[in-house]
């Protein structure tokens, strides 16, 4: 992975040009007011306030230091030179060598307009490259969106645990899907 590497650049459906690419340092500024866009939006996710600088900058450090050690796979979407959002895949440790745990994430300003299926799409193509064999993800079981687009691209759903997560005073379910890669 050479840092800021595009790996695909496409036109979406209402019209915006897409680079999907490797991270760089100098996305820092641009990751650091996307997070905290998507705790202000209260997304579904886990990041539930926001960042410093400096908390974004250690977490980035130990991303680049994950990549390099072969431990995560990360891209980052660009539209029309804004940073749009990003996913990846955290590889397992030692008998689960082959097995990676997806995250995605996309501004709302992008949403629907097939961006977050062409990143997953080139995640999971990176994936197997990488020779992984397994891919899961977990979704709150309130993100129709979400869950949509994954049984679209070929995860099957393996379970919910409900109440596993705290969101606006009442508790959401997380639902298991996986991909195997042939």
């Amino acid at each position: 992975m050479t840092p800021g590497q595009t790996i695909k650049t496409f036109t979406t459906k209402k019209g915006n040009t897409v680079v999907i690419r490797y991270p760089k340092w100098e996305d820092l500024d641009d990751v650091l007011a996307f997070a905290n866009n998507l705790v202000e939006e209260e997304a579904l996710l886990a990041l539930s306030k926001k960042q410093t600088r400096a908390e974004e900058a250690k977490w980035m450090a130990d991303t680049f230091e994950k990549i390099e050690t072969g431990k995560k796979i990360k891209l980052v979407a660009v539209v029309n030179g804004k940073y749009a959002g990003n996913c990846e895949i955290r590889i397992h440790d030692n008998r689960e060598s082959h097995v990676g745990d997806i995250g995605i994430a996309l501004s709302k300003d992008y949403r629907d307009e097939g961006i977050g299926a062409e990143l997953l799409t080139t995640l999971i193509a990176q994936g197997k490259n990488a020779g992984l064999k397994l891919l899961i993800l977990y979704c709150y079981e309130n993100n129709d969106r979400a869950l949509h687009l994954y049984e679209k691209l070929g995860f099957t759903r393996s379970g919910l645990v409900p109440g596993t997560f705290a969101y606006k005073g009442s508790y959401i379910g997380d639902v298991t899907l996986y991909l195997p890669l042939k």
